[in-house]
Formats: C-alpha cells, sequence, structure tokens
C-alpha cells in the first residue's frame, strides 16, 4: 500500500475536479480517460511512480468518474438547498 499515492489522488482529485453539468463534444468517458493521464503525469513529476497509483487505483478512470459524479451532485445539492 503507498500511502503517499492515495494521499497525492485524493488531494489532486479534490482540487481539480469540479461538477461538471456539461460534456464536451468528445463525451464523459474521453474527459475521464485524459484526466486520468494527466493525473499519472502530475503524480510522475511529484516523484510517484505510475505503478504506485496503479496498484491503489486499478481502474484510474473509473475512480476520476466517481470523483466527476460526486462533485456534480454535491453542486445539485448546493444549488437545490440554495433556492429554497
Amino acid at each position: 500500500m503507498s500511502e503517499r499515492a492515495i494521499s497525492f489522488v485524493e488531494a489532486w482529485l479534490s482540487e481539480r475536479i469540479q461538477p461538471d453539468v456539461f460534456h464536451n463534444e468528445e463525451g464523459p468517458a474521453e474527459r475521464n480517460k485524459y484526466l486520468a493521464e494527466q493525473l499519472i503525469l502530475d503524480a510522475g513529476s511529484a516523484g510517484i511512480a505510475p505503478h504506485e497509483i496503479e496498484e491503489e487505483y486499478p481502474d484510474l478512470t473509473s475512480t476520476v468518474a466517481e470523483a466527476m459524479e460526486a462533485a456534480s451532485d454535491a453542486e445539485a445539492k448546493r444549488l437545490t438547498l440554495e433556492e429554497d
């Protein structure tokens, strides 16, 4: 288990994943794949090898998708509460 990989991924997702109601022309699958690739590149720049991330998150694209969905759900909830 790589605690630094987990910490990096959690911090990266919380900093970079924003509510996303509208998807670009390529669609959400391509966007999530791009973000997963960017996360791996950023981890490498921080000295964390790709295999450390992949050991903890074997399907990083799905992890990004789940974070995107959670951010969108939280934003929808916030907007609903704001309307009340």
